[in-house]
């Protein structure tokens, strides 16, 4: 992940939940346009590109 900052311990069950849902999304999806793995890809880099180029944190709870 990042050398900034590493989730805690409770943090890993919000953290496989939310994967769980980004990826069964990436499915549904997937299922309804019946397109290659390739254009999935794409579509997750679209939103990862939002990440990688805002160096604003998009949101941050208070600790």
């Amino acid at each position: 992940m990042s050398n900034d900052w590493e989730p805690k311990e409770e943090h890993q069950a919000i953290i496989a939940s939310s994967l769980e849902f980004i990826f069964d999304e990436l499915a549904e999806l997937q299922e309804a346009l019946h397109c290659p793995n390739s254009f999935i890809v794409e579509i997750a880099n679209k939103v990862i590109s939002e990440y990688k180029t805002n160096q604003i944190t998009i949101r941050r709870d208070e600790e």
